[in-house]
């Protein structure tokens, strides 16, 4: 009995010592590690706590931090670290974790060129291991070595395929409620400049699963320079099934400036960044993963050296698909939202875009480049002739290449609006300065094979406006169909090119343009019409030396016809690539030849009498109060926008006067002239295989002989078939988009307004009287 209990106490007894002892050793290990951390790897240490649980198996580490080589400050660091296992679980062949906990993570990461603060404690492991492998190289045979580490890279790359149970030597594994909080990482980049902070670092993972259940992870952080970013993340381990979800917002730019300087030469730059992203794919093959989410740019301003800015607004995108593997990519939409830019051409050829595109030291980097490569190839090692036949000969033939897949793209939306673009131009005497606002893009089923349509539209200053429509594919774009259409353009603006060109300043004048160009492997054929109304030049200043010698004010007086207009045609041809070719000069050059020309020929003068068109004073409008129309067509001329233009310069000289523009025309002989018109345009479509027409389009029209066989077939054929109440009403139609393209440029001129300036049509009743020319007659009134 007595040995019983002496057995119990002499039990107890050693279980008490194993229970102190495993509460004293973990002390006496932090004592034993922080004396001589300098040994172990040359830095400072601090623990501040180590405690061992023995009856929950629970490891509590208290204020740890490695200090840098100065032993103050803190590289890195933890408030608290705690992990609980149960070895009892090991019996039923479980490795089994119920928590891994840290808080206050903290770390420095400072780079200098190829050098970081941890690079000593690499260092030294490294010689550590060197010593290591040169002692076991001396007891070791080569061979076993080789074979070892054959079998080790082997392992390595069929590491990612090999079954979790496997994995874990047949052990089931339970890894619990892995929670980090509060961390900060910091990277800096001394060399550069940079310097991330990433704040409230948190990770949280219920539950890592080693078999065919997916693994939850979560991760959340600030930017200390602003911006939040939140991933989640499942992982499944036996199929290596993944999906990531990233949600960044509001991420700020201005972090990677200093990353900029590599790449361009600017001065400031901001802005923030939104995106969110889901990614899913396997482990095994990252490049077929699927993304798909949004991406957004907001606020973005980069101001160049010349304290000058680029930016835009808002720029949004939505991606439906992308797989790098498949080379496919579907955009649902890219939506651009207050771009402004500015264009300026200096003297020497260089533009803005150049010097931003020049980063300081550029030169620099590219001479070490190429001296780096020029040193590689003198110091090249020599071919060992006689190991080089058997290693071609053992080496197995090279499989041919996979040919690459073809890009597969499509943008289903493309929205670009309220955009401007400023140019300056500074490499003529007179600096020329002027902007295009309103600029709109829009286009759908934007491809990359396929011939698809973008529509452009902007307004210029005074009224003008512009429309471009381009068709061509992405994949070629030396081949395209370009249309421009340039209404109601103001010439003054453009006086500093007259200057350069002629010597003459343009002081009045407005101008349409009609461009059809049609590009086949960069050769350009194009066809444009030029329509100039009241233009006029100043006298030619002296000293000037234009680049042609042209008498503008004799050659413009007796191109102006009696209504005091110019038109003519330019065609332009060339090769786009043609280092000689410019357009700009073609277009000039034609234009100064035909003025030439033209005053040289005393035949041509014609007395110019022009009608001064409506500046009036008072009331009375006399005989230039009407502007005169022609009821068939769709839109109005230069010659029509300048005479009201005039006419609207009274209001700013007498705020009481109020202008109503009534636009009559001759119903009957309207309707008659009309049902030609409409079948001669129907049958220039089914000849020409047109569906859309453009303003050389209806000039051909309008050239088709009534006598034409061809033609008169089809009248006969068709006539019968247009309904005299349906064209009544087209041409109404067509009025009331009359007015409203009168009104706009009317509404942008001085001293009116909404009330004082009214554009309309007359009544059915007054139509089918009116007797005499198409026109627009100005009705003056006193508010």
């Amino acid at each position: 009995m007595k040995k019983r209990y002496i057995a119990l106490i002499v039990l107890a007894v050693l279980i008490v010592l194993v229970i102190a002892a495993l509460k004293i050793a973990p002390g006496i290990a932090k004592d034993y590690v922080v004396e001589h951390s300098e040994e172990l790897i040359g830095r400072k240490m601090k623990i501040a706590d180590v405690d061992f649980n023995p009856f929950t198996f629970t490891v509590t580490v208290d204020d740890f931090a490695i200090f840098e080589q100065d032993g103050a400050t803190p590289f890195v660091g933890f408030e608290k670290f705690r992990v609980n296992v149960n070895p009892t679980r090991l019996l039923s062949k479980e490795i089994n974790v119920s928590e891994i906990y840290l808080k206050g993570l903290y770390t420095q990461v400072v780079q200098d060129g190829d050098r970081f603060n941890f690079s000593d404690i690499l260092d030294k492991f490294a010689a550590s291991e060197q010593d290591s492998v040169a002692t076991d190289s001396a007891a070791t045979p080569s061979a076993t070595a080789d074979a070892t580490a054959d079998s080790a890279a082997g392992d390595s790359i069929k590491a990612i395929n090999i079954d979790p149970v496997e994995m874990t030597g047949g052990f089931d594994v339970a890894i619990q409620n892995i929670v980090l909080e509060k961390g900060n990482i910091i990277y800096q980049d001394r060399k550069v400049g940079s310097k991330i902070h990433l704040q409230d670092f948190s990770v949280d993972i219920p539950a890592v699963y080693f078999n065919n259940k997916d693994t939850d992870i979560g991760v959340n952080l600030k930017f200390a320079d602003g911006g939040d970013l939140t991933v989640k993340v499942l992982f499944n381990m036996k199929t290596q099934d993944f999906n990531v979800a990233v949600a960044l917002k509001q991420f700020e730019l201005a972090c990677g400036k200093p990353y900029l300087k590599d790449f361009i030469n600017y001065k400031d730059f901001s802005g923030s960044l939104d995106v969110n992203l889901n990614v899913a794919g396997n482990v095994n093959d990252v490049l077929s993963s699927n993304v798909a989410g949004t991406v957004g740019l907001n606020n973005i301003v980069l101001t160049e050296t010349s304290e000058k800015t680029i930016g835009v607004n808002s720029v949004q995108v939505g991606i439906k698909k992308a797989n790098l593997n498949e080379m496919d990519f579907v955009v649902d939409s890219v939506v651009v939202d207050g771009a402004f830019a500015h264009l300026d051409l200096l003297k020497g050829g260089k533009t803005n875009i150049d010097i931003l595109l020049n980063p300081k030291g550029a030169a620099e980097d590219t001479s070490a480049v190429d001296s780096a490569l020029a040193a590689a190839v003198v110091t090249e090692a020599p071919v060992d002739s006689s190991k080089s036949d058997s290693a071609v000969a053992a080496a197995p033939e090279t499989a041919k290449a996979a040919p690459a897949k073809p890009l597969k793209f499509v943008l289903n939306r493309l929205q670009v609006k309220n955009t401007s673009v400023s140019a300056n131009d500074l490499t003529i005497k007179t600096p020329f300065n002027y902007k295009v606002s309103g600029i709109s893009v829009s286009g759908s089923n934007i491809n990359f094979d396929t011939p698809c349509t973008v529509n452009v539209n902007a307004n210029f200053p005074e009224g003008g406006t512009v429309s471009v429509k381009y068709k061509g594919a992405l994949s070629d774009l030396s081949t395209m169909d370009a249309y421009v259409s340039i209404k109601n353009l103001a010439l003054k603006h453009f006086s500093p090119y007259s200057l350069h060109y002629t010597g003459y300043p343009i002081i009045s004048g407005t101008m349409a343009f009609a461009s059809d160009n049609k590009i086949n492997k960069f050769n350009l054929d194009s066809k444009n019409t030029i329509d100039i109304y009241n233009i006029d030049v100043g006298d030619k200043v002296e000293g000037s030396d234009p680049e042609f010698t042209v008498p503008m004010k004799v050659g413009l007086y007796i191109l102006k016809d009696k209504d005091d207009k110019i038109q003519f045609d330019v065609p332009v041809q060339g090769n786009m690539q043609d280092p000689e070719f410019s357009y700009l000069k073609i277009v000039w050059k034609t234009v100064m030849n035909l003025l030439i020309k033209v005053a040289l020929s005393p035949l041509k003068i014609v007395g110019n009498v022009a009608a001064s068109g409506a500046s009036a004073i008072g009331f009375d409008l006399g005989k230039n109060d009407e502007i005169v129309i022609d009821p068939l067509n769709n839109h109005m001329e230069s010659e029509q926008y300048a005479k009201a233009i005039k006419m609207v310069s009274a209001l700013a000289k007498d705020p009481k006067l109020k202008m109503n523009f009534v636009q009559s025309f001759n119903m009957k002989k309207t309707v008659e002239a009309y049902k030609t018109r409409k079948l001669k345009t129907e049958f220039y479509k089914s000849t020409q295989g047109k569906t859309v027409l453009n303003e050389l389009d209806e000039k051909a029209i309008i050239a088709i002989d009534d006598k034409d066989e061809a033609y008169t077939a089809y009248v006969a054929a068709n006539a019968a078939n247009l309904d005299r109440k349906a064209l009544e009403k087209e041409l109404l139609d067509m009025a009331a988009k009359r007015n409203a393209e009168l009104l706009k440029p009317l509404q942008q001129q001085s001293g009116v307004t909404k009330k004082n300036v009214t554009v309309t049509t007359a009544p059915r009743s007054q139509l089918v009287n009116h007797k005499g020319k198409a026109n627009f007659k100005v009705q003056i009134d006193v508010q």
